[in-house]
């Protein structure tokens, strides 16, 4: 069979690739490209009150041995009063129940950050040691603010690889690559994993897209195909790992551990399955009251409570220091109304909003939920497809819960970031399911990934919008009639200068 010039390029290229590297996963090789292509967007600063709140849990334990936070928040008011201002009467001076500073976070970022932070400190030891001004041993020098924002962008790499891992499982590698890439950089996914990166969206990516892999991976260790347990240390150990995941999960963000219903929706389908297959009573007798595979698999639900149970007494711990109870604070509670009625309204709104919607900030999640939709009619895949989907709306559910609902001056409906792992599975799935129509509906892959790449520039050209064109109140809704114009009348005037700063002058960005 005769190569075309085109393919003879490719293999002469490829016989030149390290062998590590040809045996390397293509779609993990596509991913990492696109990685390094997005490094110089990398922000390397903490800025906003939450970023400023994840982080004082990590000096003040580090250093304080408490989680009084006043001297975090000074030292970043006293850098600049003017800039903290809304900070300092927002945050500093609101005190909660047990007289302390607040904090909402909770503390699973500072976990995930922390063996950075502790590298971060050796180095600033050794940089200090050498003279080097930048380097002070405090917890707040550049070598600190390096570690916790690179730690975030590894977590969201990381997470990005494991929801390919995932989607590889229901379509070919190429198209679960189409659907990870396309959702990283069209959706506010690529502005929080690289451009603000000190906040906890990276890292609720990381461990949802973990949490889901790893539930999917360990099916058939978990329990046989049709149902039956075995016994073995394996598979009881998995569902407790999977409790003490889902645990520090929730402690990353506290709305994140709705994804746990995917666990209980999958076992609400296996009590149905052995109940159905309950044997036949004997002639004359009755039927068993509680069907083979009950208790057993109650048993391993209690296994994962156990563990989720475990992994959540360092947040108890801190709640309790923090706020005088092992709770959030109640200025946490008095934004949710999970009975309001309200919510369904902004249920809507959170997806079809022109100012605040889903849907209007990041277009290719349209058709990335209908993809997963479109996943329920595959037999082999429904359930996967239920559970992601009940995930999703728990998530969405729980956003609408908040009274601040709309996440005014966001980039996006941040909130739902962390459930992406259903996003590109949908995307995916769509993108494949098109490009295999035996109709006159079929689309080439050429033009599906021409379309991906529209909505990527799409989404750039807001990013520079958001960060070049809007300050203050203009930051606190969409505007899409607005929008639209200056994606076609500002933004092209605006990309060398943008290139220029985020290259040369990064503190020039969010001024207000």
């Amino acid at each position: 069979m005769e190569t075309t010039p085109s393919q003879s390029r490719w293999l002469w290229a490829y016989g030149w690739m390290p062998a590590w590297l040809r045996k390397m996963d293509r779609g993990i090789l596509a991913l990492t490209i696109v990685f390094v292509l997005t490094l110089p967007l990398f922000t390397p600063r903490i800025y906003a009150s939450d970023e400023i709140k994840y982080f004082s849990y990590l000096h003040s334990i580090f250093f304080d041995h408490d989680v009084d936070f006043t001297n975090e928040y000074s030292y970043f008011y006293n850098s600049d009063p003017v800039k903290y201002a809304d900070f300092k009467a927002s945050v500093i001076n609101k005190l909660n129940e047990k007289g302390l500073p607040v904090n909402e976070g909770p503390v699973g970022s500072a976990i995930l950050w922390t063996p950075f932070y502790g590298i971060a400190h050796v180095a600033a030891l050794a940089g200090n040691a050498l003279g080097l001004k930048s380097f002070k041993p405090d917890g707040f020098s550049t070598p600190y603010v390096w570690a916790v924002t690179l730690a975030s962008l590894l977590y969201g790499f990381a997470g990005l690889i494991f929801s390919y891992l995932l989607a590889r499982n229901f379509m070919p590698s190429f198209w679960a690559a189409f659907g990870t890439i396309t959702v990283w950089l069209a959706s506010p996914v690529i502005f929080y994993m690289s451009l603000t990166p000190p906040m906890s969206h990276a890292n609720s990516l990381f461990m949802i897209s973990l949490w889901l892999w790893l539930w999917y991976r360990t099916r058939e260790w978990r329990f046989d195909k049709d149902g039956k347990f075995t016994p073995g240390v394996r598979r009881g150990s998995m569902w407790l790992l999977l409790g003490v995941l889902g645990g520090l999960t929730a402690m990353v963000r506290e709305q994140d551990g709705t994804v746990l219903i995917v666990g209980a929706v999958e076992s609400l389908f296996l009590y149905w399955h052995f109940w159905r297959n309950r044997p036949a009573p004997a002639s004359g007798g009755k039927a068993a009251l509680i069907p083979p595979g009950w208790l057993s698999l109650f048993g391993r639900n209690l296994v994962f409570l156990f563990g989720l149970a475990f992994s959540l007494v360092p947040q108890f711990i801190v709640y309790a220091a923090l706020n005088g109870h092992p709770g959030p604070s109640k200025t946490v509670g008095d934004k949710l109304q999970f009975f309001s009625l309200e919510v369904p309204g902004r249920l809507l709104g959170l997806l079809g909003d022109p100012d605040h919607g889903l849907f209007w900030w990041a277009p290719v999640l349209l058709p990335a939920l209908v993809g997963l939709v479109m996943l329920v009619w595959r037999k082999e895949f429904r359930l996967v497809a239920i559970v992601l989907l009940f995930a999703f709306f728990a998530e969405l559910y729980i956003s609408a819960s908040f009274q601040t609902w709309t996440m005014k001056g966001s980039f996006g409906p941040r909130r739902l970031i962390g459930i992406s792992p259903a996003y590109i599975v949908g995307l995916g799935f769509l993108g494949w399911w098109l490009s295999q129509l035996k109709t006159g509906w079929k689309i080439s892959k050429r033009v599906l990934v021409g379309l991906a790449t529209l909505f990527i520039i799409w989404n750039f050209g807001v990013i520079i919008q958001f960060t070049t064109l809007r300050e203050g109140d203009s930051r606190q809704g969409l505007d899409p009639a607005r929008v639209v114009v200056d994606q076609f009348t500002k933004v092209p005037g605006k990309l060398i200068d943008t290139a220029e700063r985020f290259l040369f002058k990064r503190d020039s960005f969010y001024k207000k």
